[in-house]
């Protein structure tokens, strides 16, 4: 094991006590699985851009794993180079490698180069091994939260808890002139993103206001998702459409949202890579994965605006000013919170999403 990975999992096991998160009810779905059941079970618990969940799986017995891009949930729109889609593989295969080293493997994952990936991304060996002792409460309690953040600065011991040795990952605190210019240029994409009448139907087509929509789909953006709760949750759930999110009063809320979510947080985190192959696509999400999970231990709320990657103009413009030589490839915003609500979004089952082979 080595050492990045090794600071990573002490420093999720002693934070998640710190933090409370309701996390029994997704827990209890693994009564009688058997390990590789619980291994994708826990890797398909990774966020995706939109709650897409692009991922398929083939498992050979206990010595392989074939991950797989679903490419019919790819987001023409927002991603059309599929970087996106990779970073949700790449968080995908974060999980996967720390459920089966909890679960007592080791494991070598190889990502495909291109001239051999048809739509097999990455395959993980396995083999048998002492439990690495990762806490998989950690992943089950991670979490996107979309509500406002405490604007107090984020510790320095913090900040370093959540880098790591991650010398592609800039922290920038929300009172700093770096801080301020990524609120502002992530509103200005979120605006000019929501204007696009293709970006909007997109998204109205991943969002499942009802119940009914959330139990047949188990993907995508729901109503709790959004963080829409208490009276406006039950109007929103019972009567609204997904192309309700496309009308003018839909959009204009989520401008006023967004507007509040970038002025009140902690920080900023900005990803980088050396360049833009698949490869570091899928390190940028492995990393994110990461991040996430120690940031929900630590009462840290963790919300990845990635408009301003999404929008080539402004991509261009906030590369030029803190790219510092990398590739911007994720944005979140970060900041301290009472307790993590439990996770709500959705997720498909394991067997609609892996073939098992013995």
């Amino acid at each position: 094991m080595n050492m990045v990975r090794f600071v990573f999992m002490m420093t999720a096991i002693v934070a998640l006590a710190s933090c409370k998160t309701n996390i029994g009810a997704r827990s209890s779905l693994l009564v009688g699985a058997d390990d590789m059941h619980k291994i994708i079970y826990y890797a398909t618990l990774a966020g995706s851009s939109h709650n897409t969940q692009p991922w398929r799986v083939e498992v050979l017995g206990d010595r392989e794993i074939r991950v797989f891009a679903d490419t019919t949930r790819v987001l023409n729109v927002i991603d059309p180079k599929k970087r996106e889609l990779y970073i949700s593989l790449g968080a995908f295969i974060e999980n996967l490698d720390l459920a089966a080293g909890a679960l007592g493997y080791a494991t070598e994952v190889q990502v495909l180069p291109r001239s051999e990936r048809t739509a097999c991304v990455a395959v993980v060996a396995l083999k048998r091994a002492r439990p690495s002792g990762f806490d998989l409460h950690s992943i089950v309690g991670r979490r996107t939260l979309r509500v406002s953040f405490h604007t107090a600065d984020i510790r320095k011991e913090e900040v370093a808890s959540i880098l790591g040795d991650d010398w592609q990952t800039s922290f920038f605190a929300a009172s700093t002139e770096e801080g301020r210019f990524i609120a502002k240029q992530t509103l200005s994409a979120y605006r000019q993103q929501s204007m696009n009448r293709e970006a909007q139907a997109e998204f109205a087509s991943w969002v499942r206001f009802s119940d009914r929509d959330v139990r047949l789909r188990q993907d995508g953006i729901t109503t709790a998702g959004m963080q829409i709760n208490g009276i406006k949750g039950f109007v929103v759930r019972n009567f609204f459409k997904p192309a309700d999110a496309e009308k003018k009063q839909f959009v204009q809320a989520g401008i006023g949202t967004t507007e509040k979510q970038v002025n009140n947080c902690g920080g900023w985190l900005a990803l980088t890579s050396v360049d833009n192959s698949v490869q570091s696509w899928i390190d940028v999400g492995r990393r994110y994965e990461r991040m996430n999970i120690i940031c929900t231990s630590l009462c840290i709320g963790f919300q990845p605006m990635n408009q301003l990657v999404e929008e080539q103009n402004f991509l261009e413009n906030v590369q030029h000013e803190l790219g510092k030589g990398g590739e911007i490839q994720f944005v979140a915003r970060i900041g301290y919170v009472i307790e993590t609500p439990s996770p709500v979004s959705p997720r498909r089952s394991v067997d609609s999403v892996a073939v098992f082979y013995k």
